[in-house]
């Protein structure tokens, strides 16, 4: 090489590590590109548009924290090397030995519910129900179509009303998603099988489905009545849970999807209970099968609000619990690491544990190729958790690194009643959250985990509240009426027709508002004395381009007296103003 080539080449390697020029970094100055953060004078700034400019915002304080462990070694040629994660080795982080014993976290469920059998089942707590899979690595689950006169299940896409693609098609594609599904979620530790009844031995019925598609009503009823008489040598032995599933509908019919998983006694099970579950038109729904197989494989409780779910409203899907577990929303495939601890996916070294400890520091990680702790849980009273646990950071709110996340387990609350509360917020590096007696401190973070301090504070102290009112939407055990069947359908002309299955009433009342204003009022029959089973009330008057609700109430004594059984419904969804039927 000739000087003048050594020359060039030593400027050319000068240009390539020499660092691009900054104007000086402070609140309002111009910067280059949306998004891009930088540190300086003890405050974190974000390059923002501000009209048609971009400059940087205000700046967040950043919270100093103490170095982290540095390390270093010399490498020989060719030796293999091993990347370490420093935050999870970081000398702040308080040992095994400091913490509190495991079993003092996996706290008792203070309201348990009564199985089959009578024995009491523990849902939000330990010891997990004897009739779980849970800490198994695997179950198997046997699917039973049904067919009914109004409700076949399709097997072949070219039969009448059958639509693009057939039951059994949507049902084939849709098991290889919710197996997908737990192997995801269960980071590779637990598998499911699903097999399909045979053809031949389907269900078939030449009567009308005697399954409600009204939120509250239970399946199992109208399930043991088949069972006890149509078919009495069906045998569940064998399989962890039975899931029976209807078609998805015909074209054009609506309001026909209700899921539950429930628990019957046979004889012709493993253990002389049946677990089962129902998938009442939402074949093609994985989310809400694995949503149904944590009641019936895992025992888990419902997250969500039973009085959403019986007045037709969704919970809050940006934020909260609903954000982060299919238990309280069967939108997308996630699940807290409370949940995955009752159902026996977290190793006890992935959990910590603390009560008493004035301070301590913790590492929590969300990779699911590392054995690292997953879940941090304060126990604030017997059957009443606080925990944390680690999100990833998220590219559209410009924040590096993972994030913490809080919420409390409170077994006092009975599934329905929200027993899990998550905060909407998530903690970066630098920020601190006090709640509940607990100051938590996110000291550093990166892609992987975090390390957070938790200082108990006893400010704000957890006090024990009173349990909740079980959910009266749903029939009581004791009450003289019985609802087994209902239907709300769009008959045309701003019409509709509600019919009910119903045994033990003798007054009832119907009334139609808008369901953003319950003062808005479209129809009411006012107090009518009846005992017609079944009930068929015509309904007129609708409006068109609004949603409504439809409240049915049933009295167990003449004139409005005695028991009261109130059922919301917002299946007319929105009808047209063109004819008056529902919008597609």
């Amino acid at each position: 090489m000739t000087r003048s080539r050594v020359l060039i080449a030593l400027v050319m390697c000068i240009s390539l590590v020499s660092g691009p020029s900054f104007a000086a970094v402070k609140a309002g100055a111009k910067c280059s590109k949306a998004g891009v953060t930088a540190t300086a004078g003890g405050k974190k700034f974000t390059c923002i548009k501000s009209g048609s400019k971009l400059v940087w915002n205000k700046g967040v304080a950043v919270k100093k924290a103490a170095p982290a462990p540095t390390t270093s070694a010399t490498i020989s040629p060719g030796q293999k090397t091993e990347i370490r994660n420093l935050l999870s080795s970081d000398p702040r982080i308080t040992p095994v030995s400091g913490l509190t014993d495991l079993d003092i976290c996996k706290t008792e469920d203070k309201t348990p519910y009564t199985q089959a059998d009578g024995t009491l089942a523990h849902g939000n707590g330990f010891p997990r129900p004897s009739f779980t899979v849970s800490g198994k690595k695997s179950a198997k689950v046997l699917v039973v179509p049904m067919a009914f006169r109004n409700l076949p299940f399709t097997h072949d896409k070219n039969q009448a009303g059958s639509g693009s693609t057939s039951d059994l098609d949507q049902l084939n594609k849709v098991i290889p998603a919710v197996v997908e599904s737990f192997r995801t979620l269960s980071r590779n530790k637990f598998e499911i099988s699903m097999e399909v009844l045979p053809k031949s031995q389907w269900w078939v019925f030449n009567t009308d489905s005697p399954f409600s598609t009204m939120w509250g009503v239970p399946h199992a009823p109208a399930l043991q009545k088949i069972l006890d008489e149509q078919k009495k040598d069906f045998s569940f032995k064998g399989y962890d849970t039975v899931a029976f599933a209807t078609g998805n509908g015909l074209l054009g019919q609506n309001n026909i999807t209700s899921a539950q998983a429930g628990f019957l006694q046979s004889k012709n099970s493993d253990t002389g209970n049946a677990s089962v579950v129902f998938m009442i038109g939402a074949l093609d729904r994985p989310i809400i099968w694995v949503h149904e197989f944590g009641h019936s494989l895992f025992g888990l409780d419902d997250l969500y609000p039973f009085s959403d779910a019986a007045a037709g409203r969704r919970s809050d899907r940006t934020s909260g619990t609903a954000r982060w577990d299919l238990m309280a929303d069967s939108s997308e495939a996630n699940l807290l690491e409370w949940n995955k601890f009752l159902m026996g996916w977290l190793d006890n070294n992935e959990v910590r544990c603390i009560a008493e400890q004035k301070s301590t520091v913790h590492y929590l990680t969300n990779d699911p190729s590392s054995k690292g702790p997953k879940l941090l849980t304060v126990n604030l009273s017997p059957g009443v958790t606080l925990a944390a646990e680690v999100k990833p950071g998220s590219a559209s709110t410009v924040i590096d690194g993972s994030r913490l996340l809080l919420y409390t387990i409170n077994s006092y609350i009975e599934s329905g009643s929200e027993p899990v509360v998550a905060l909407s917020t998530l903690y970066s590096k630098g920020e601190s959250k006090s709640m509940l007696g607990w100051t938590f401190n996110v000291l550093d973070s990166d892609d992987n985990g975090l390390l957070v301090e938790a200082i108990k504070t006893d400010v704000d102290k957890f006090v024990i509240p009173s349990p909740k009112p079980r959910p009266t939407q749903s029939t009581p055990l004791t009450s003289k009426i019985k609802i087994e069947k209902s239907e709300l359908l769009s008959t045309g002309s701003f019409k509709a027709r509600a019919t009910w299955n119903v045994t033990g009433h003798e007054s009832y009342r119907l009334f139609v508002v808008a369901a953003d204003d319950a003062q808005k009022v479209f129809f009411e029959t006012g107090i009518r004395n009846s005992s017609q089973n079944p009930l068929v009330i015509e309904i007129s008057g609708l409006p068109c381009n609004r949603e409504v609700r439809v409240t049915t109430m049933f009295f167990s004594e003449k004139n409005g007296q005695g028991e009261r059984l109130v059922r919301d419904n917002r299946d007319l969804g929105i009808l047209s103003c063109e004819d008056g039927t529902k919008k597609p």
